[in-house]
Parts: structure tokens; sequence; C-alpha cells
């Protein structure tokens, strides 16, 4: 496991802003989905060995910064959201626009950027474990920023003083160094929604031509803890924009 910062393959000092942080995630297998859950509803539940290749995964969600400079280059368009800083995650952005984001860091990097697939986002969410969290079966507001219990709506409660969308790296990381991957904002993945019947055990995404609605993964600032869980899974159309929707993106390790 080690922390990969690139810069641009093609650009002059000062021109774009930081890249992503990124951390390599070896190859290996875990088990996906919410079998060992009581929470889990059925579209969790799958039974299912993932074969993972080895991958890299953005340490934090995209910011406002790192989402700015593309827009600002003309490749993106600019957020339904303004953030409140230029650490914060960029919120209000489709699924989309986070695609447009990875083909143009793409493009700066000369590297493949892209969203994370479903698998990919639950093997480091759940770092090695089964529970509903990374670390145990009860919500900890130590490690993510979450909604009050009663939906839905923002909370301040205990470690958790933020009562709408927190700047990244404000909780906990995971014990890989990954952070706000439960709570704060959802995050789009590059999958179509469906059931696990037909979906691919090596971690890449499910995408059948005919997709209508895209799956997002780490509930948000609005909801119960509840929905944050490792196997819990939303979906929207690949337009939607919300306040509390951002993305990260991942990285294939030896391909141009």
């Amino acid at each position: 496991m080690g922390l990969l910062t690139l810069a641009p393959s093609h650009s002059t000092a000062g021109s774009f802003e930081p890249f992503p942080d990124m951390i390599t995630v070896p190859a290996g297998t875990f088990e996906m989905g919410g079998d060992h859950d009581d929470e889990a509803v059925p579209d969790e539940r799958s039974d299912r060995s993932i074969d993972m290749r080895s991958f890299s995964a953005a340490q934090t969600e995209v910011t406002a910064q790192q989402y700015d400079a593309c827009v600002r280059s003309g490749a993106c368009r600019a957020p339904l959201i303004k953030a409140q800083g230029d650490d914060y995650p960029v919120t209000g952005v489709s699924w989309r626009d986070a695609q447009s984001y990875a083909a143009w860091l793409s493009v700066q990097t000369g590297r493949h950027y892209r969203l994370l697939s479903e698998a990919e986002w639950e093997r480091i969410a759940r770092a090695g474990t089964q529970s509903r969290f990374w670390w145990g079966n009860d919500p900890d507001r130590a490690f993510g920023n979450f909604g009050d219990e009663d939906c839905c709506r923002p909370a301040v409660k205990g470690p958790d003083t933020f009562e709408f969308v927190a700047p990244v790296r404000r909780f906990k990381p995971t014990p890989e160094g990954f952070y706000d991957l439960y709570g704060n904002v959802w995050e789009w993945t590059q999958d179509c929604y469906g059931n696990y019947d037909h979906a691919p055990r090596d971690g890449s995404a499910q995408e059948p031509a005919d997709c209508r609605v895209r799956v997002l993964r780490g509930g948000s600032y609005l909801l119960p803890p509840g929905f944050a869980r490792a196997s819990a899974r939303y979906r929207l159309t690949p337009g939607a924009r919300r306040p509390d929707v951002g993305f990260r993106v991942a990285l294939d390790l030896g391909a141009p």
C-alpha cells in the first residue's frame, strides 16, 4: 500500500491545481455485499467473492479546487453548488460531469483516470472487514459526517461539528489512508444499477448497454448513518445533480 502523487505530463509550473493524491490498492480477494449485515436490503445481498486486480484510488473526494481547474480549462461545466472553500468536495455534479473530469485529468497526466467501480469502492471502504463500517457495526461520528437518525436532515453531534458538507480530511481515515468514505457526500461510481446476479466478479463495473441509472455509495450529511454502511447502495439518473453528491477517482495502474 503506498501513496502515489502524479504531476501533469505536459504542464508548466503553476498552470494547474493539485491533482488528487492516490493510494495504490494491492490485488486480492474480498467478500462483497451485505450478507453479514442484518440491516442489508435485498439489493445488497450477493454472497460474492471478488478477485480484485491492483488499482489506485483517490484519498479523498475530488475537491472544489481540483474540479475548478477543469472548469477553467473549458472541459467541465460548473457545478450546481458553489463550495464553501477549496478543500471542500465538489458537489452538485452529475455522473456525466464526473466522466468529463476524469477524461480531462487523463489528458493532463497521460494516465487513465476513471470513476471507481462499486466493487472497488466497497473494497476500500471495508478495509479488510465484514462489519457495517470498517471500525465496527455501530456508527461513530468521529469517522464520518452523518445526518440525523430521523431522516432526512443534517445533524451536529459529538465529533461531527459540521451541519452541512465538511471539508475533506476532517474525519479519521481508514487504516489504508482513505478519507470520507462514510457520510459527507454520496460518491458516484461507474456502475449501472442492477442486482448482482450477472455482475462481474473481477471488480470491474456492471455496464449494460441500456443503463438508465447509476450507483452511488457512501451516504451523506443529510441521511442517517445506516445509508452509509459499507454495502449500502443508492441510485440516480446520470444527469442528476444534488448538493450532497460528489465523486472520487480511480487510476488504472500500468495503463497509458
